[in-house]
């Protein structure tokens, strides 16, 4: 006889790798999505709709943005594209910077900063400094002069080991007082590290422990540093394998490099995040946790995306963001070379780890999280011509390169939008879908009053449920045709939902109803469903620039 079974998930697990479809064996796979597109893992359980990202300015070109920040008052996005650096503060240009760093050269690029320096190293160029001045608008990019400078013997008798012909620095880090440099064209292994608080003297001297430092990596192959990361000691990440420096203070006679384990990193410089430094896998597939263990009294690196594999394609940026006042998730933006991102929630103590994937129109190029503000540099195609936008994740919106404004008197015309000129836009006023909308000459006019406005380009999300299964005395019903009886979905704030494409109203028939606008609904909403399926999935759409959470479903089946 068919039976009616429950099935409830919160998708505590986040999204889960296709391959892990016949995994029935884990736990993840009951509290975990097939597919999470355009939607943020939340850490109380189930998923919201992603941000919208708000229009800030239109770059020069391909950029990489990285973030400045002095203190929590005084910050700045830095926009690195061919031979500029540009400053924006809350999203205002400050100031324009002349470089000479190419647009191949922008991703290779290594930076740290100490108080109002910011130290750029790249093999190819001697290391640089960009100071603030005494301004938001005052910049300053120039050459570092290096002082005792360490020698090698390349073969022709001791030279100076970073010249124009020999190569400069890669990396760099500040810790403990000194400067650290790792790796160069010509010396990839070996690390150097400055006299205490000289940044700039790397005078090896008679080995006194305020001496600067040159140590090489003693391993069995060339492993090629690609960061040297500060955290709880300083980690020193390779090609070949992952090292750390357990003294502390490390001096010329105290500076063993020990070797912790043998993934080997890319060069795309790692993130400190919930007490663990992550990084990029060698080959780009994986991102590995960098977690110090007392019970084996060493560095591990356990893979953090074995449940989402499939959401990692070569990375080429990564930033991280840690809870705010208003939000106590840890959030890691991973930027695809394939212009999507896999976005990574992360409370260790409570056990809560899970990715999902963002995509827009156009691509995302580069990630900086600026204290709490999460940026975005973004190629796109506006009316047929590619652009290169700066935009910011937004909260309060739901659309892509969007500009949300207030109209005071309420009104129909709406300007400030010529980045979108030419492009059909979505349009939400008042909370209020609207007709879809073309800007032309920077504007564009509601067909009603509205007051609080938003126009941007739309993204769809898509929330899909792992094959529903449950174990017999025969054995599971994984594969066997069952049917989708009932879906109750748990919503927080939301409008605009569908189940497997059958709508939840937004309201319901009665007075006062005409011509206001829904009202975000909290709490149960169900619907029944027709049809017998081996997988039994249920797929949650929302195609409306609206509000949306999903706390969690129960599903009734019979199987």
């Amino acid at each position: 006889m068919p039976r009616v079974l429950t099935f409830q998930t919160n998708f505590n697990a986040g999204v889960l790798d296709p391959r892990l479809a016949a995994r029935t064996d884990v736990r993840q796979y009951y509290q975990g999505a097939q597919e999470g597109t355009n939607v943020l893992a939340i850490p109380q359980g189930g998923f919201k709709r992603r941000p919208g990202m708000a229009y800030q300015a239109t770059l020069a070109g391909e950029s990489r943005i990285v973030s400045f920040a002095f203190n929590v008052e005084q910050t700045y996005l830095l926009a690195f594209s061919n031979n500029n650096i540009a400053v924006y503060k809350d999203g205002a240009l400050q100031a324009n910077v002349t470089s000479t760093y190419t647009t191949a050269q922008l991703f290779e690029l290594n930076f740290t900063q100490s108080a109002d320096t910011m130290i750029i190293v790249h093999e190819d160029h001697q290391p640089a400094k960009l100071v603030r001045g005494a301004t938001h608008t005052s910049w300053t990019l120039s050459n570092i002069t290096l002082t005792n400078i360490p020698t090698f013997d390349f073969g022709a008798g001791a030279e100076a080991v970073w010249s124009a012909t020999k190569g400069w620095p890669k990396t760099a880090a500040f810790f403990e007082q000194r400067l650290w440099f790792g790796g160069s064209k010509n010396r990839p292994q070996t690390l150097w590290a400055s006299v205490v608080a000289d940044y700039y003297n790397f005078n090896v001297g008679t080995g006194t422990d305020d001496d600067a430092i040159d140590i090489t990596l003693d391993t069995d192959q060339v492993n090629a540093i690609t960061a040297v990361f500060p955290s709880r000691h300083l980690q020193v990440f390779t090609t070949g394998g992952e090292f750390y420096l357990p003294d502390s203070p490390i001096t010329p006679s105290k500076s063993a490099v020990k070797r912790q384990t043998v993934f080997g990193s890319s060069s795309v410089r790692p993130v400190s995040i919930d007490g663990a430094t992550l990084f990029i896998e060698r080959a780009g597939k994986a991102v590995r946790e960098f977690l110090f263990s007392w019970e084996e009294e060493a560095y591990t690196s356990d893979a953090a995306t074995i449940m989402a594999s499939h959401l990692i394609t070569s990375p080429v940026d990564m930033d991280a963001r840690r809870g705010t006042p208003t939000d106590d998730a840890n959030y890691v933006y991973l930027v695809n070379n394939d212009g999507t991102m896999a976005v990574f929630n992360t409370l260790r103590a409570q056990g809560i780890a899970g990715w999902t994937k963002w995509s827009t129109t156009g691509t995302i190029e580069s990630v900086a999280v600026v204290v709490d503000d999460v940026y975005f540099s973004v190629k796109r195609t506006i009316n047929s011509a590619t652009v290169y936008y700066l935009e910011k994740a937004d909260d309060n919106t739901y659309t892509d390169t969007n500009k949300l404004q207030t109209l005071s008197p309420a009104g129909t015309s709406v300007t400030g939008l010529a980045h979108l000129n030419g492009e059909s836009c979505r349009v939400r006023a008042d909370g209020a879908i609207m007709d879809n909308a073309t800007p032309s000459g920077g504007s564009i006019t509601l067909t009603r009053n509205g007051t609080d406005v938003e126009v941007g380009l739309d993204y769809d999300i898509t929330i899909k449920t792992m094959p529903l299964n449950a174990d017999f005395q025969n054995g599971p019903i994984l594969t066997r045709y069952k049917r989708l009886v009932r879906v109750v979905a748990d919503l927080y704030l939301s409008l605009g939902v569908y189940v497997n494409g059958t709508f939840l109203p937004d309201r319901n028939f009665g007075t006062g109803i005409l011509g206001s606008t829904p009202v975000a609904y909290t709490g149960i909403k169900e619907t029944y469903l027709v049809g017998w399926d081996r997988l039994a999935q249920v797929t949650i759409t929302q195609t409306d620039p609206q509000p949306f959470t999903l706390l969690g479903l129960a599903i009734e089946v019979e199987a």
